[in-house]
């Protein structure tokens, strides 16, 4: 039985490096989950949106047309053409905030690709938790019923009374039933993954993956990954396109020029030229750099925060998977020296046993396997957890 045990974890890091069946499952899901690909059109609508306002305002043409009180006078005619421009480091800034503020759109697509990615990965996780286990209970099942045959065929020849049999019988009834639960529960399970790859089915079979290695030193290992976090690295993107509006706000404060041509004709006379303007910047951007720099040490306080609270976060992952991975090695150890599984097999075949004291010794060795199963789950979706933003 020992041989259907899952061996987690699945190795996180080398999930782009070597297909594996899982990594494939989730490259599936990856194309076609429909929340990610709405989110990839909605992130490419804001990129777009971005760009909107970074060219020169529109030109403006007037053309004036009057009268004269007579026939001397005459009429005249006007045609002005006008280009307004904002001070030229202007449009500077506005192109380097826009990229920013789109480059901060791909850490959020990221960031959310993650969750997707972290919730399909934990329930594939589950589904090969309950694989391991359907494959010990069904081990189970197969020798409950070797034992429930053997009892009638004892009771038959008179060596058993028919209490021994009914018990027999009812071990059989319950590994039965304990099989059948698990299989509905793996059905759920590939049901609520199927709608994470847009409603195609999905099909997991392997008991066994990579048993994952932790950071040696956690302190090591944030200081090199906190910057690769997309939600991090979205956040430096905010600050960093509120700075270049800080200096956007400065250059919008400085004179605006305007210039364009202009002609004049009347009945007599007719005039061409260019005109040129120059807007005095007296009080329409009033304050707008000081709130522009409040907002960035609002956003730096802000990353900082963040920072302490993913480290936490993170730290707490790290150190409950470390135990996991203590518990782990110590049931495999214990499992394996222990297991009395065969000598139970003769005891009760010889009758130096009951049914009731095999079934009760059994109940004890498989709550440790199901024990052992559920530790290396748990240790897996933990590690999961601690390399989310690698997925």
């Amino acid at each position: 039985m020992i041989k259907y045990i899952i061996s987690l974890v699945f190795l996180m890091l080398g999930i782009a490096q070597a297909q594996t069946p899982l990594s494939e499952l989730l490259q599936n899901i990856e194309q076609n989950n429909q929340t990610l690909k709405t989110l990839r059109l909605q992130m490419d609508t804001d990129i777009i949106g971005n760009k909107v306002g970074l060219n020169p305002s529109n030109p403006e043409v007037q053309y004036i047309h009057q009268w004269g009180q007579n026939s001397d006078v005459g009429t005249k005619q006007e045609l002005q053409i006008t280009q307004a421009f904002d001070f030229p480091t202007a449009y500077i800034y506005r192109n380097k905030m826009s990229k920013t503020l789109n480059d901060k759109l791909e850490r959020d697509y990221m960031a959310a690709f993650n969750v997707v990615m972290l919730e399909a990965l934990q329930l594939s996780y589950q589904i090969i938790y309950q694989n391991a286990l359907q494959a010990e209970y069904q081990t189970r099942f197969e020798h409950a019923e070797s034992i429930s045959l053997a009892y009638h065929e004892m009771l038959e020849l008179g060596d058993i009374n028919i209490l021994e049999r009914n018990k027999a019988d009812l071990n059989l009834l319950n590994a039965r039933n304990e099989l059948r639960g698990l299989k509905a529960e793996k059905t759920a399970l590939l049901e609520r993954l199927q709608a994470y790859n847009g409603g195609h089915a999905l099909s997991i079979d392997i008991m066994l993956v990579t048993m994952a290695e932790l950071p040696a030193n956690f302190e090591t290992w944030f200081n090199d990954n906190v910057e690769k976090m997309p939600h991090m690295m979205s956040l430096e993107e905010q600050l960093q396109a509120n700075k270049y509006k800080e200096q956007l706000n400065r250059a919008l404060s400085l004179p605006k020029l305007s210039g364009g041509y202009s002609s004049e004709k009347g009945k007599v006379e007719q005039f061409k030229g260019v005109n040129v303007g120059l807007s005095i910047p007296l009080w329409e951007n009033k304050n707008t750099v000081k709130q522009v720099q409040l907002n960035s040490l609002a956003m730096e306080n802000n990353i900082a925060d963040t920072r302490l609270k993913s480290y936490h976060s993170l730290k707490a992952l790290y150190n409950k998977a470390s135990e996991l991975k203590l518990m782990v090695d110590d049931y495999r150890s214990s499992i394996e020296t222990l297991s009395n599984i065969d000598l139970l097999k003769m005891a009760l075949s010889s009758g130096e046993i009951t049914i009731i004291e095999y079934m009760v010794e059994m109940a004890i060795y498989y709550q440790a396997i199901e024990s052992y199963i559920q530790l290396q789950m748990d240790y897996q979706t933990t590690a999961a957890r601690l390399h989310y933003f690698d997925i």
